[in-house]
């Protein structure tokens, strides 16, 4: 496959599977009212996120906050869309990973400039060890930047850091 139509049908499906399901938790759920799905472990739970990861930058001014964040976003986006074009059209084990996390990126930015905030409703937890709520477009951030990681150190990949 094409590197570009991979990077379309890989970032493209988590940027529309993460606003699909942002869309019918905001749809279906009340914000702040969790819905159990297995007990003591994990709840579906309507939240607007307006930090980073784990609520970082959460305290700082609306305006500093969004310009920080964007910001960010932007030029991540615009590094790993550079790395992808470097790579060559048959590496998918570094291609996917940074599709994934394009995608990701994407799916987030897209709540920020709607809603300043993100949606965020995946909610693990074990007894009183709570884990920060978060989303599809998390989901694939973190999943692609461990395969990437994964890949470049252990692999015959490790080129791919002279980009």
């Amino acid at each position: 496959m094409n590197k570009y139509l991979l990077l379309t049908v890989v970032a493209g499906g988590v940027t529309i599977l993460d606003q699909l399901s942002k869309l019918a938790v905001q749809r279906m759920l009340t914000l702040h009212n969790p819905v159990e799905v297995i007990p003591g472990f994990f709840n579906i739970t309507y939240i607007y996120n307006p930090g980073a990861a784990f609520g970082l930058f959460g305290n700082i001014t609306e305006t500093l906050r969004l310009t920080i964040l964007i910001g960010v976003s932007i030029i991540a986006f615009a590094i790993l869309f550079y790395m992808y074009i470097k790579i060559k059209d048959r590496d998918n084990l570094i291609l996917i990973p940074i599709a994934m996390i394009i995608g990701g990126a994407v799916g987030n930015l897209i709540d920020r400039v709607r809603f300043q905030m993100v949606v965020d409703f995946l909610d693990f937890y074990w007894g009183r060890f709570h884990w920060p709520a978060f989303n599809i477009a998390d989901s694939a951030i973190t999943v692609g930047t461990i395969i990437l990681v994964v890949t470049i150190l252990f692999t015959e990949k490790r080129q791919i850091l002279n980009v």
